[in-house]
Order: structure tokens, then C-alpha cells, then sequence
């Protein structure tokens, strides 16, 4: 079921319809992009919204590059032990 939601960010209201079980995982986003536009506002004296708006999808798109390449290490990793644990398996038989 979908619902009607407000999310404010940068000080902006943006309504929108949001299936119920996604509205928490939105609003700690929007949470997270308040904080970091709040941290690049006072930590680095940036007065323009859009400036801050800019660094802190800058900031959380790296944040995921990280997670993927991290993750596609992972995976990377799993198969080689899949492969050796399976080259051990048929050169003992």
C-alpha cells in the first residue's frame, strides 16, 4: 500500500508517494542529507544550500562506490574459496 509523505530537505518540502515499508528507509535518508549539508555548512563555511547540496551527494554517492567496490571484493573473494574448496573436493576422487 502507498502513502502520501512530506520529506523536508535543505529546507524544502517535497511530497511524495512512498509504498509504506519505504518511508522509514526515506526519512533516514533525508535525515542523513540534513546532516551532512549541516556539516558542510558549519565546517567548512558554505552559506549557499546548493553548495551543500552538491558536497553531500558528492559525499554519499562515494560513500556507495565504496560499498559496491567493497562488496564486489567480497564476492570476488567467496568465489576463489568456492573455487579452490571445489578443485579440492574433485582432484580427491
Amino acid at each position: 500500500m502507498s502513502q502520501k509523505v512530506n520529506i523536508r530537505i535543505a529546507g524544502r518540502s517535497y511530497p511524495l508517494v512512498v509504498k509504506n515499508e519505504e518511508e522509514e528507509v526515506l526519512r533516514k535518508a533525508a535525515k542523513r542529507i540534513e546532516e551532512y549539508v549541516s556539516t558542510f555548512e558549519n565546517n567548512y563555511n558554505i552559506n549557499d544550500k546548493q553548495d551543500a547540496l552538491a558536497m553531500s551527494a558528492l559525499q554519499l554517492a562515494s560513500e556507495l562506490e565504496n560499498l559496491i567496490n567493497k562488496n564486489s571484493e567480497e564476492k570476488s573473494e567467496i568465489l576463489l574459496r568456492i573455487k579452490k574448496i571445489s578443485n579440492l573436493v574433485t582432484t580427491d576422487k
